[in-house]
């Protein structure tokens, strides 16, 4: 039987290019040649973005207009005053803060008839009002709600703190609390609208419908959600069953080595937001370190930023001040598509030191290229084994970072070779994290929720859902 499956993301299709969109431009259009009969409602973020668009077999809808603000937020005011969360607090300046986000698709009504759907997936904070209109709508109908990242996170209330890779007990030991160490104060961080729908409402969805799901991307993720549900007065074991962690995948026919890039000396290559959540703050000490171990290594950081960023400005004169210019090179670029390919195969190693990171998707992406990932926290940990196919790193351990780096430049970290960790790593991506194999996957997970086998999804598909990355 086709399923019916409706789609909730702010970024689809053409003209998008964040993780979301790298998410739903791989996985549905696969799904589609999988038999799924799929559209999506999607955020039109510039006038030249259609209203309607086919994407490789997904038809996507876009708002032709905004609504207005004191729509949106009556909108918000009553799906959330609904479902008993408090709203004393909810003034229009609050929508405000998160400029179109709102008023261009998170209170505008979908085009799409749910009444004829099996399932519908909403993804992110935006999409989960319609979510909690949809499951009093049409309470019989299926929702598969994913969540990427959490609002503490993003802002750093909290970080990820795995040192040893994603423990199974359900306890604090994998995170940082940021806020004098409070639990509370951390998981409160950020903007509390966004939070109201990111924890509570999407708790209140899932209790109202038993038949449903929520999706996490790392083992880590799932924690800091349920720690997060917690913190803001749920009482999460009602729903913990159904909460499940799914890992993403890479297009290796895309991402793929380059046998024609020439790498000059040792770069070491950085591509990311320019933020400490992402780590960036620690390039410049690691290359004063290493530029005595290595004379020819180079740092290419790739961070598309506006100049008067503040964690640019102290990023740029901290390299000034420890005389490492003409080490680390700032590339103030976007990259996307074949040239963004090209630059990750110029490199010998990829960093990825994040301090919040709940699924990454450079290390994949690094990986599938034959360019092993140098990584830190969250969920980077979880799919990377140290040694195997990439290098564990501690963001705030400088020293051991670079001493890691440098066995690795010498040829013989952990007993493994330069090239073969690359080769492992474009095996792991061609064995594992191929999105292809990630879609079927994500058929199942589809299949089971038609069928109403919520219960028998950790079961039977968890080892599918969380692959091991040393099993090739």
């Amino acid at each position: 039987m086709q399923i019916r499956l409706r789609v909730d993301s702010y970024e689809a299709g053409v003209g998008a290019v964040g993780g979301l969109s790298t998410f739903h431009n791989n996985l549905y259009p696969r799904l589609v040649k999988r038999g799924f009969d799929i559209k999506t409602f999607s955020m039109r973020f510039s006038p030249d973005l259609p209203t309607r668009e086919e994407f490789k077999g997904v038809i996507i809808r876009r708002p032709s207009t905004d609504v207005d603000l004191d729509v949106a937020y009556a909108w918000t005011y009553d799906i959330l005053h609904q479902y008993g969360i408090r709203v004393d607090y909810l003034t229009p300046s609050e929508i405000y803060v998160v400029p179109r986000y709102f008023t261009n698709f998170g209170a505008v009504p979908s085009p799409f008839r749910m009444a004829e759907a099996d399932v519908f997936s909403p993804h992110d904070w935006m999409s989960y009002l319609r979510s909690g209109l949809n499951a009093w709508l049409h309470p019989d109908l299926v929702q598969a709600i994913f969540i990427h990242s959490t609002e503490p996170g993003r802002i750093g209330g909290i970080q990820h703190y795995n040192l040893n890779g994603t423990s199974d007990k359900f306890d604090l030991s994998d995170f940082r609390l940021m806020a004098k160490e409070d639990y509370g104060a951390s998981f409160y961080q950020g903007l509390r609208l966004i939070r109201d729908l990111e924890f509570p409402l999407t708790f209140k969805i899932l209790h109202r419908l038993s038949n449903s799901a929520l999706f996490t991307v790392s083992r880590i993720h799932r924690k800091e959600y349920l720690f997060g549900l917690k913190a803001h007065g749920m009482r999460f074991g009602e729903v913990e069953d159904r909460v499940f962690a799914i890992y993403h995948g890479v297009d290796t026919s895309e991402y793929r080595p380059l046998p024609n890039i020439e790498k000059k000396g040792f770069t070491i290559g950085f591509i990311g937001r320019c933020t400490p959540v992402k780590g960036i703050d620690v390039i410049p000490e690691l290359a004063a370190i290493l530029v005595k171990k290595i004379p020819d290594v180079k740092f290419h950081v790739v961070t598309k930023t506006e100049p008067q960023n503040y964690y640019y400005k102290n990023f740029a004169e901290r390299i000034r001040d420890l005389g490492v210019n003409n080490t680390v090179i700032i590339d103030n670029t976007f990259y996307v598509g074949e040239e963004k390919i090209k630059v990750i195969n110029s490199w010998n190693l990829t960093l990825v030191p994040s301090r919040y990171e709940p699924q990454g998707q450079v290390d994949l992406e690094s990986m599938s290229c034959g360019v092993v990932p140098a990584v830190g926290m969250g969920g980077l940990r979880e799919k990377v084994v140290d040694g195997f196919n990439g290098i564990w790193i501690n963001p705030d351990d400088l020293k051991e970072t670079a001493e890691k780096i440098f066995q690795f430049y010498k040829g013989n970290y952990n007993g493994r070779s330069q090239d073969e960790i690359a080769r492992n790593c474009r095996e792991s991506a061609e064995k594992i994290w191929d999105w292809e194999k990630r879609a079927d996957v994500h058929k199942e997970i589809y299949t089971y929720l038609t069928d109403g086998r919520v219960d028998e999804i950790s079961k039977d598909l968890n080892s599918l859902l969380l692959p091991k990355p040393s099993k090739i």
